[in-house]
């Protein structure tokens, strides 16, 4: 046997020898062929060189451009942080929050060219800051209240006048008055209303002339000045004062450029001393501009498929892919071709010696010469140098690569599917019919068996041209395996382009799999010109024929033609006016058959007709007719289309106009495009401005009788015309009248559609145009319109003033002036026809208004305005009438003639002579006479009072025969004396209009009067004469003056004496006479009569309404009004009015009249009665009997008459009482609402005195209020907060804030009212879930800030604080307030209760806020409902004001509901990139705040719906704000629920990915559910997609069998990996949920190595199936971990024949996303679990109690170190953490036996039945089944520890619980015991004994 095996192998060797030399002889044999083959194709393309140029012959083609693929940008990196700039923190202020740090947290920065990006937008993150210092104009010596020295000022003396000493003279000069301007009104209101004296706006022009000279008039300096001395101040200097600290006023902050300079040594310390300690006392400032180093440059891919060719794709030109992104030439090759220049002059014969050359004459595209090989029998051009090499373009990562492969040779199947706008769903087209060519397509194609070494081969590309039928192909974008993205896909120039990932190609070749296989699809349209003319349609793909049935005439119905139209203005010519239109026709890359456009109008009312159109068809671009551009086509005139007829035949010879134009275009070529212009003429009535309506116009573009486009234009007429009217200053005549001249511009629209024709302007000044803004009648029949004074001219402009720089226009105008009113003057209106106003164009026109002298007299002494208004308007449609277009109003005010003056002097305290001299007359009788023998003086008594008139102040009218009278209208007064009248000649300087009465008769006074005369009145109560009859005559003016004494005033009181001046009868001015109506003036005087009074009135006090309906449903205000005097007589009247002064309004009701009282109050004032029931409680005051006085009353004012005479006894004051009710009470807490009253007397029956006014304020909050000043976030660093809610919006003190975090600052305004004095305390109650930051006085009032002391928080002193009772906490914390500096304040806390005491308040009694007390509170929200559980909560913070007697004087609350989210998560899921893996991101504690108290971690749960599969592998934290990654974390998974423990006080950001547990394609729900633990789900927590599917655009996969991957995890800390797990794999089937293994199936073992992964399949001998179920069982777990037995039912599934996939019972896990199949199994260690029960002191079970439970578990019994770990229970309201309300110690040995004890508040564990203090309360801890416990070596879970905490205080029990037993028997028991004792006393005394104790 052994011989017979030696000569076999013999044998076999030296055959297996003989086969290997003949491999050899053939391989050498085919290299010769090879060589030979390749040589003879070469030879002749070398021989071919010919001439004498050395250029090689070369066009450059794409091989020689190479595609960029990646840009470089330069962008900014500098940022405020990377300048390390200086952050301040607490050390960094001393305790009075001064900066003590030495270093500034910014740098000072001015902008640059740097700052800003190439677009020019700034880029810069830094604040530009400017250095600054301050110099002495940032300083200024502040006020002191130091007495200064005194001394003596003319104010200290009184001056008496001397003797005259002034030389000057006295006469006038003239002095401009209102005369001597004119005034001008314009209409500056645009509203369309009846127009006051507040639209216009008045402008004044000096027209007099006159140059003004200055009057002198005597004063001080004229006389000679006797001085005395009456002041009493003393003149010595008081002791020197230091002088004052400078005041800094600068508001702008010093900064200095300064950098701390290093020490050195002791001579050259720099900023340190030699312990480093900064001694330089600077801030240390730098300056930062940028420099290169601020920018980096970035690389960023290339956008490699934007279309970037600028030429159409059409038969000249096709899209290559050196039209997509951008490309640079590569070639080293200069591009050039031969000419006859190339060769030399003579012809090198062809010789057998060959020349050697470099570089052949053509270019062997995709082959590459060997420099080395021989040239035979070649002839080479003299001279040639190089070489000639094909050009390959490659990527960078593909060098070397071949063309890509093409799909084309490995299709192993292709379906072709359509949707349609009706069906959204994909439909196969085989069976289909009549597919409409508007379809999507969708074209799927499947490849096998492509050789990866040919893909790698060629960069990883595979290639595959689409069938022309289809164009425009988009796909989907990524290429997938499984779950994974392994290459792209694109469409460019109808080529697919599979892009696969080399390294992923690599990895699926294998010893036994070298090809790939896979699928694709694009979505695509057809290209109807490929389609059949009988609507089918073919495409062979592989070996697959796919037919289609598209529906007939598919190009006409389908095929794209755009149609679009456009309209001009109207074209107005002589023949009429025209529209002109024009229509643009496009077809698509189809071309179109038989295309026609019908037009036609919706309206034809005013259209005439298509012009040059008939209703045969004609060619275009005829003499006349339409005109078409691109072609030529034909057009007519048709009836109107019908639904049945669409496209109107022609209408024949004479059609009905306008009819419809049918424009006949024909075939359109591919892209072609067609234009036609056509012109439409318009009815005559159309062009005008009165509507006539839009022109709306359609036209319609068919393909054969398929409709395909259509457009829609509408010409919307316009007709429009602005204007201005200015009015010039009045210009005065020389006859005492003047003119106004006028300036009206007028502009037509420079939008219009057309000319505006017969263009009027109509101007009325009685207000007959439009019927407003005449003048008034009696002005008006004093003006006239100048008819010469019209002009028009060209141009002009808005505002236009006056004619200046414009060109008269002289035709063409006309003019009519109405008298309306038939009074013979031209006075009424005019219309001026201007002729017609081309769009855009302007006129202006010009006139006068003559002003006669007696408009003077109508006006009185009045001004008076001369109103006119203008109008333009049009002639419409050419046809009379007009249309109005604009109007505008002038009103010219003129200035008044001054017809006359009064004064009335003060009363003459002492008696008085006064002198006459001149003509005297009398007018004490019925007459006026002249006194021949006249007294020489009269005199006047004292108390008289004396009054001056001035008449015709200006001189310029003769009044010689007006009536000059004067009335006393009271039996209180009479004239005495004699009435002296002045009369003056005014040649110049006449008083001006403007002045006052007093300044005009001093001016008066002042001059010298041509004459003066007296006139006699006597004992008179009134007067009258003429100047005439008084011997005056001519233009004069009159001074009047004239005396009256009161008499009968014995019985009064006081009283108003009203006398009237009153001018009238003839006046004139030339040689115009005119009757001039009574003006009078009139002057008062109060007359003190013989009884004394004196009334006073004052706001007493608000009551709150004690209705809620009718009359003081408001409440009411309380007002009393005091009258002292002796006798009040009978007809005094007091008056109360409401409404005489501003305010709130109140009113006086029925019931207002309270009563009438006297009596004396002594030293008592009302403030010291509450109430009208207290006041009259008192005793004090008497009713008034009702028979004494009449009351009358309206809703302002109520008057009390004395009906009696009232007599007052010494002492005694008349009280009226008076309720009114106010309008509306404060709402809101700032409200203020000033209510005032006014007192008024009289007791003459007729005038009423004014007395004072009274003032009531009613506050919304009087004492303290609380108001929101705003909720914010502050990230726990830097300067900045973020306002969430908004209130006041105070200003925060960042450092006194407690760190990251979610605030709320209140505002609590104290002694708004101002009534508060000296000491109170503020109670605050901070709402539970919410810790106080801090509290300050924020602001003082205006008064309350200068006050000394000033409003400060009082610190309370030991005794105090112990008197509060409880637990109080002292905070001292110095900070800045907003007004007054710092101040340190101090407040107290005891739980939730904070109080604070403020001294030195102020009760001023000012205005609202005067002595307010402004403080802030600021609190932290720390309630873990909000930050964890994102519940939206109420914060309800309540304050309280008491007095120092500890009553409250005042309360207030506010409210404000917080919600906030701390987690919140998303799905980023990108269908181009993510296929079948569904990653999220969960965003943490973006303030990175305390979630937490007292603990370090928090942890966060997410639960994954089961359609998702977890891969812990995924998990990354990162730091939000830094982007840092963190490390210190944990998962674990059970289930579907994954937990992470973080750190807390961190912003994190949490990313993972899942698996989709489904089928590309197949639609399924997702849901993710995010929470922290023992809290529910919030808002923005979950990510749920009802239907969520995926698809890509591409799969692919090696031809291999499936297999699985196991990763053994810890279940705590699944980033430890876990070796030594041992797995079976077992091939079965699986129903019913019983697995059932399969005979001769698979059955594999194996252990998790190092990396505690283990892989089945991969091997040989393991090949595992597709669609075929595994069961997948731990057998054996790592060591010290406890082994999870349950099985693992999974199949790897792939796609079947027919595209869809296999279906499996549920319990099997179904792997759809690649071959490999990753199991991530977990293992724990030993567990041990602790529960929580409460008991009451009687034994009774309690479900909770609230608090924090911490327990340790120890490997001794009795512990003295720190516990192993650490868990804790915690109970808050209706949650508790952990939910299932127990705790798990975790990672204990096997077998080993452990101690759990509960821990204590100092965290040392309770021993068993001792009492102990947990969450500061006192319990009695148990355990059961504990505290030991050991670790079963099984693993199986050991008994629940269970701490019962029963309470050790005799806490009462709820009522009817059974803990009232023990009570109740004790109680029992000591009644018992009483009772015995009291019958044993009883008895014994009973029977005389004695009983001791």
């Amino acid at each position: 046997m052994k011989k017979d095996a030696l000569q076999g192998a013999e044998k076999y060797t030296k055959a297996h020898q003989r086969k290997k030399r003949w491999y050899r002889v053939v391989t050498g044999l085919a290299c010769v062929v090879v060589f030979c083959t390749v040589y003879a194709l070469i030879l002749p393309a070398i021989t071919m060189e010919k001439g004498a140029c050395e250029i090689p012959e070369h066009t450059h083609s794409e091989a020689c451009y190479t595609q960029v693929t990646s840009a470089t940008r330069t962008e900014p990196v500098c940022t405020i942080e990377s300048l390390n700039l200086h952050q301040h923190d607490d050390t960094c202020y001393d305790s009075e929050g001064n900066l003590m740090c030495g270093y500034a947290d910014f740098v000072v920065h001015q902008h640059d060219s740097a700052c800003y990006d190439e677009n020019g937008n700034l880029w810069c993150p830094l604040p530009e800051i400017e250095t600054h210092e301050h110099t002495e104009s940032c300083y200024a010596v502040p006020e002191t209240d130091a007495p200064e020295v005194h001394t003596h000022t003319d104010d200290c003396y009184t001056v008496e006048r001397g003797e005259l000493i002034c030389t000057e003279s006295t006469e006038p000069a003239h002095v401009h008055t209102d005369d001597c301007y004119t005034e001008t009104s314009a209409l500056v209101c645009e509203e369309d209303h009846e127009h006051t004296e507040s639209c216009y706006e008045t402008t004044r022009e000096l027209t007099c002339g006159d140059t003004e000279e200055p009057v002198h008039q005597h004063t001080d300096q004229c006389y000679e000045q006797i001085k005395t001395l009456i002041c009493e101040l003393p003149t010595e200097p008081a002791e020197e004062a230091e002088p004052a600290e400078l005041e800094l006023i600068c508001e702008e902050k010093e900064i200095i450029l300064h950098t701390h300079e290093p020490y050195e040594s002791p001579e050259d310390p720099g900023c340190y001393d030699d312990d480093g300690n900064l001694i330089c006392g600077k801030i240390q400032v730098l300056e930062h501009q940028h420099t290169d180093a601020c920018f980096e440059t970035v690389e960023e891919p290339a956008d490699t498929e934007a279309l970037t060719c600028t030429l159409p794709e059409d038969e000249k030109h096709t899209h290559t892919a050196l039209c997509y992104g951008t490309w640079e030439l590569t070639c080293d090759m200069e591009e050039h071709t031969h000419t006859e220049e190339c060769s030399t002059a003579e012809e090198t014969e062809a010789t057998e010696e060959t020349e050697e050359t470099t570089e052949p004459e053509e270019e062997m595209s995709g082959m590459e010469i060997d420099p080395s090989l021989p040239v035979m029998g070649t002839a080479y051009a003299s001279g040639a140098k190089t070489r000639a090499y094909s050009v390959m373009t490659l990527d960078a990562d593909t060098t070397g690569a071949t063309d890509p492969v093409s799909v084309e040779n490995y299709i192993t199947g292709a379906t072709l599917y359509y949707r349609t706008y009706e069906n959204a769903a994909w439909t196969n087209v085989s069976g289909a019919t009549d597919i409409p060519g508007d379809a999507d397509f969708k074209l799927v194609i499947s490849y096998g068996n492509v050789p990866i070494d040919d893909i790698l081969a060629a960069g990883g590309k595979m290639t595959y041209t689409l069938p022309n039928l289809l164009r425009n192909a988009t796909a989907n974008g990524s290429i997938t395996s499984g779950s994974t993205t392994v290459g792209t896909i694109t469409v460019a120039n109808n080529t697919v382009t599979l892009a696969f990932d080399t390294t992923w190609l690599a990895k699926q070749k294998t010893e036994t799999n070298t090809v790939i296989s896979g699928d694709f699809f694009v979505e695509a349209e057809v290209n109807l010109s490929q389609v059949g003319e009988d609507g089918t349609g073919q495409i062979v793909i592989g070996n697959t024929t796919i037919n289609i049935d598209f529906a007939g005439d598919i190009v006409a119905k389908y095929g794209n033609v755009d149609l679009s139209k456009t309209v001009s203005a109207i074209s107005e010519e002589t023949d009429g006016d025209y529209l002109t239109y024009t229509l643009t026709v496009k077809a698509g890359a189809d071309g179109c058959p038989d295309v026609k456009v019908v037009d036609c109008f919706a309206e034809t009312q005013y259209i005439e007709e298509y012009v040059g159109v008939t209703g045969v068809s004609t060619a275009t671009n005829d003499t006349g007719g339409p005109t078409e551009t691109g072609g030529t086509g034909s057009v007519y005139i048709g009836a109107a289309p019908t639904e049945e007829n669409p496209i109107p035949d022609p209408a024949g010879e004479n059609p009905t106009k306008p009819g419809t134009l049918v424009w006949d275009i024909g075939d359109m070529a591919a892209n072609e495009t067609r234009t036609l212009t056509y012109r439409v003429k318009l009815k005559d009535e159309y062009t005008g401005v009165t509507a006539k309506g839009n022109l709306q116009n359609t036209a319609n573009v068919y393909s054969k009788t398929y409709q395909r486009d259509s457009d829609t234009v509408t010409f919307t007429p316009r007709a429009g015309a602005t204007m201005s009217k200015v009015a010039s200053t009045f210009t005065p005549g020389e006859n005492g009248g003047g003119t106004i001249t006028y300036t009206i511009w007028v502009k037509a629209n420079a939008d219009n559609s057309y000319v505006l024709d017969n263009v009027k302007i109509m101007d009325a000044l009685d207000g007959s145009v439009q019927n407003m803004n005449g003048t008034l009648a009696a002005i008006r029949k004093n003006l006239s319109y100048d008819e010469t004074s019209f002009h028009l001219y060209q141009g002009g402009s808005n505002g236009q003033n006056g004619s200046s720089g414009l060109t008269e226009i002289t035709a063409g105008t006309a003019l009519n002036i109405t008298d309306t009113d038939n009074d013979g003057k031209k006075n009424d209106s005019f219309t001026y026809y201007v002729g017609s106003l081309a769009p855009g164009e302007s006129k202006t026109l010009t006139y006068t208004v003559n002003v006669e002298p007696g408009v003077f007299v109508a006006a009185g002494n009045k001004d008076f305005k001369i109103n006119n208004r203008a109008c333009i308007y049009t002639d419409d449609s050419r046809t009379d009438g007009g249309v109005w277009l604009k109007g505008y109003n002038t009103s010219k005010t003129i200035n008044r003639k001054v017809w006359s003056r009064k004064l009335a002097g003060g009363k003459q305290e002492t008696e008085s002579t006064v002198s006459m001299s001149g003509s005297v007359y009398d007018a004490t009788g019925s007459s006026v006479t002249q006194i021949t023998s006249p007294d020489s003086s009269f005199t006047v008594p004292a108390g008289s009072y004396k009054y001056q008139v001035a008449a015709n102040e200006a001189g310029d009218w003769d009044l010689s025969s007006a009536s000059m009278a004067d009335s006393l209208g009271s039996q209180y007064m009479k004239f005495v004396g004699y009435v002296r009248v002045d009369a003056y000649t005014i040649s110049s300087n006449a008083p001006g209009s403007g002045l006052d009465d007093a300044a005009a008769i001093a001016n008066l006074s002042s001059r010298t009067p041509d004459q003066t005369v007296w006139v006699k009145v006597d004992g008179q109560t009134s007067f009258s004469f003429t100047p005439e009859q008084i011997g005056l005559a001519g233009k004069k003016a009159y001074l009047l003056t004239y005396y009256a004494q009161p008499t009968n005033i014995a019985g009064i009181t006081q009283v108003v004496v009203s006398n009237r001046f009153n001018l009238s009868g003839t006046v004139g001015i030339g040689n115009i006479k005119y009757a001039l109506a009574g003006i009078d003036v009139e002057a008062s005087v109060i007359v003190e009569g013989g009884n004394s009074f004196a009334a006073e009135k004052q706001s007493w006090y608000y009551e709150e309404p004690q209705v809620t309906t009718g009359d003081f449903a408001n409440g009411a205000l309380y007002w009393v009004i005091k009258v002292d005097g002796t006798v009040l007589p009978s007809g005094t009247a007091i008056k109360d009015v409401t409404n005489a002064v501003g305010g709130s309004a109140h009113y006086i009701r029925g019931t207002s009249f309270v009563g009438v009282y006297t009596g004396n109050l002594g030293t008592n004032s009302l403030a010291d009665y509450a109430d009208l029931d207290s006041l009259i409680a008192s005793d004090l005051l008497t009713a008034l009997e009702s028979s004494n006085y009449t009351v009358a009353k309206d809703n302002y004012s109520l008057t009390l008459t004395l009906n009696t005479k009232i007599l007052l006894a010494p002492g005694d004051s008349l009280y009226l009482i008076v309720k009114t009710e106010p309008s509306q009470l404060p709402a809101n807490k700032r409200d203020a609402f000033t209510y005032n009253n006014k007192l008024q007397s009289r007791s003459d029956g007729i005038n009423w005195l004014d007395h004072n006014t009274a003032s009531k304020t009613l506050y919304g909050s009087e004492n303290i209020f609380k108001e929101l000043g705003r909720v914010f976030t502050y990230p726990g660093s830097g300067n900045s907060i973020t306002d969430i809610q908004h209130g006041t919006n105070q200003a925060i003190s960042i450092g006194a804030l407690n760190g990251a975090g979610t605030y709320v600052a209140w505002q609590i305004h104290v002694n708004y009212e101002g009534s508060l004095s000296g000491r109170y305390r503020v109670v605050e109650q901070i709402p539970d879930g919410m810790e106080v930051t801090y509290v300050r006085i924020w602001w003082l009032g205006s008064k309350a800030v200068r006050q000394d002391p000033k409003p400060t928080f009082a610190r309370l002193t030991a005794e105090e604080i112990a008197a509060l009772g409880g637990s109080w906490t002292e905070y001292a914390k110095p900070l800045l307030s907003n007004n007054a500096g710092s101040q340190t304040n101090y407040y107290y806390t005891n739980g939730q209760q904070v109080i604070w005491d403020i001294d030195n308040l102020v009760a001023g009694g000012g205005y609202r806020d005067d002595y307010a007390v402004e403080i802030q509170i600021v609190c932290k929200v720390t309630d873990p409902d909000v930050l964890l559980g994102g519940v939206s909560k109420e914060f309800n913070n309540e304050v309280s004001l008491q007095n120092s007697e500890g009553t409250t004087i005042g309360s207030d609350s506010n409210g404000v509901t917080i919600g906030k989210q701390t987690l919140s998560k998303q799905g980023t899921y990108n269908p181009e990139i993510n296929g079948g893996r569904y990653p999220f991101k969960i965003t943490l504690n973006g303030l990175g705040e305390d979630l937490v108290s007292g603990s370090d971690t928090i942890t966060l749960v997410d639960e994954l719906s089961k359609t998702l599969i977890m891969d812990t592998t995924s998990i990354q934290v990162v730091n939000t704000k830094t982007g840092e990654v963190v490390s210190n974390w944990t998962a674990s998974v059970e289930g579907q629920t994954l937990k992470i423990v973080l750190p807390d006080n961190r912003p994190l950001t949490v990313t993972y990915e899942t698996t989709v547990n489904a089928a590309p394609g197949q639609t399924i729900s997702i849901s993710n559910n995010a929470h922290w633990e023992g809290y529910t789900t919030p808002s923005g927590g979950s990510v749920e997609v009802k239907e969520f599917s995926y698809s890509t655009g591409g799969t692919v996969g090696a031809d291999t069998s499936p297999s699985v991957t196991v990763k053994k995890l810890d279940q705590y800390n699944t980033s430890q990996t876990l070796s030594g797990a041992t797995f079976t794999l077992v091939e079965g089937t699986y129903a019913d949920g019983t697995f059932t293994p399969t005979t001769d199936g698979l059955s594999l073992t194996g252990t998790t190595g190092k990396d505690g992964t283990l892989t089945f399949g991969k091997e040989s001998g393991q090949t595992m199936k597709y669609n075929t179920v595994y069961c997948l069982t731990e057998t054996a777990a790592p060591e010290g971990y406890v082994m999870d037995a349950v099985p693992n039912y999974f199949a790897v599934v792939k796609q079947q024949e027919d595209g869809s996939y296999p279906t499996f019972p549920n319990g099997v896990t179904v792997w759809y996303q690649s071959a490999d199949y990753t199991y991530q199994a977990y293992n724990h260690k030993g567990e041990a679990t602790v529960a929580k029960a409460f008991l009451d002191a009687g034994g009774n079970h309690l479900a909770k109690i609230d608090g924090a439970y911490r327990f340790g578990i120890y490997t001794e019994a009795n512990p003295t170190g720190d516990p192993l770990q650490t868990v804790t229970i915690t109970y808050v309201n209706s949650t508790v953490t952990p939910e299932s309300g127990t705790a798990k110690f975790t990672n204990l040995t096997l077998g080993g036996t452990y101690y759990i004890y509960e821990l204590d508040d100092s965290g040392q564990p309770i021993s068993g039945n001792v009492p102990a203090t947990v969450n500061s309360s006192s319990f009695l801890v148990t355990y059961t089944n504990g505290p030991a416990v050991t670790i079963p070596e099984s693993g199986t879970a050991a008994a629940t520890v269970t701490v019962t905490n029963q309470v050790c205080y005799p806490e009462l029990p709820n009522t009817g619980g059974a803990g009232t037993i023990p009570y109740t028997i004790g109680g029992f028991l000591l009644l018992t015991g009483a009772a015995f004792l009291l019958l044993y006393h009883h008895t014994k005394r009973r029977k005389g004994g004695s009983v001791s104790s």
